[in-house]
């Protein structure tokens, strides 16, 4: 069988799931270096990918203005020239890592000749199976999403291979970051980020707060806040009831990149940043609730998770009828995971 010439990736959102998907690119990368791969994706969600190399082209729609206002035909027109783009390029395979109807149908009107995803029992909509090819097989056992990410691609060819992804930063973005350390003083540093997407995902500011003071005190570590659009409030939180210095870098989602490069450590719960962290390679303690810390945790075996198990875990739940009892984790245990990890990071 002759090797792919032209390969289109579909992850449309969001941004730790499409983070989840880069080792996949790069075992494809690998295995077919003279390939054009492509990849389709939220054009909300493509800024991200102008720092992963190995990419041919961006394809970008915007399915959420669809959903919005199905009735205005110019939206439905960029659609449809989309779809003859896809068409036009005449791809070779096809990889929905999504396993939503809409992207097993972005994949069907593409016109691929061989389509790829995974089986009914790992894709989040069911009818999203019946439009792939090939289907990747559910393990036996839970599996990082990682993992079955690289299954998928080895169904196209590819070979297994560690869950590490390719990010650059760009100079202006280093020498950005850069400068801020530099006026902190910054060498040696922890990164804390208090947010996430869902509120049940999110530990209390004031726990985070209480783990610092640990961090500055115990290890000698001064602690940096990370927050996202919307999230200042985490940090006012945070700093109200800590009682020493916290360093607030509100960087855009980008230049997380250099400043987590540098950091000794990342703590926060499952959210971009946690996902980023990883796929950069910093050591990681992980605070989990609602997802498994199996699928959706650190990526390397030598990061930790700090999670509760109770009778309803793991929920995937986005509210939570018991007042979100499974982020109740202590300050303690989150810290002796924090030192474990600090030591082994040397």
């Amino acid at each position: 069988m002759k090797p792919p010439r032209r390969i289109l990736i579909i992850r449309l959102s969001s941004l730790g799931d499409i983070l989840h998907a880069l080792p996949a690119l790069g075992a494809l990368r690998s295995a077919f270096p003279d390939a054009q791969i492509d990849w389709l994706i939220e054009r909300r969600m493509q800024f991200l990918l102008s720092r992963v190399p190995g990419i041919h082209e961006v394809l970008a729609i915007d399915t959420k203005s669809l959903s919005e206002a199905p009735w205005q035909i110019p939206r439905w027109k960029g659609a449809w020239d989309l779809v003859r783009t896809l068409r036009a390029r005449r791809y070779d395979l096809s990889l929905d890592f999504q396993g939503l109807l809409k992207t097993a149908l972005l994949g069907l009107l593409g016109g691929a000749r061989i389509r790829i995803g995974f089986c009914k029992s790992l894709v989040w909509e069911r009818p999203a199976h019946w439009f792939y090819h090939r289907r990747v097989e559910g393990p036996a056992e839970q599996r990082h999403v990682v993992f079955l990410n690289l299954l998928l691609a080895a169904e196209a060819g590819a070979s297994a291979r560690q869950p590490v992804a390719d990010l650059v930063a760009n100079e202006e973005d280093e020498r950005t970051v850069r400068g801020l350390l530099d006026r902190e003083g910054l060498t040696q540093f922890v990164v804390v980020n208090p947010g996430g997407g869902w509120p049940t995902k999110r530990w209390s500011p004031a726990r985070y707060a209480a783990l610092a003071e640990r961090i500055n005190s115990e290890l000698r570590l001064p602690v940096v806040v990370t927050t996202g659009p919307g999230e200042g409030q985490l940090y006012a939180a945070m700093s109200e009831a800590c009682r020493v210095h916290l360093i607030h870098l509100p960087l855009p989602f980008l230049q997380l990149i250099p400043l987590l490069k540098q950091a000794r450590l990342f703590v926060g719960g499952d959210t971009g940043p946690f996902h980023l962290a990883c796929a950069l390679g910093t050591p990681v303690v992980g605070i989990l609730g609602p997802t498994s810390p199996r699928r959706n945790g650190p990526w390397s075996e030598r990061d930790e998770a700090v999670f509760r198990v109770l009778p309803c875990s793991f929920c995937y739940g986005r509210t939570c009828p018991t007042e979100n009892e499974c982020m109740d984790i202590s300050v303690e245990a989150v810290f002796e995971a924090v030192s474990r990890r600090v030591k082994s990071s040397h």
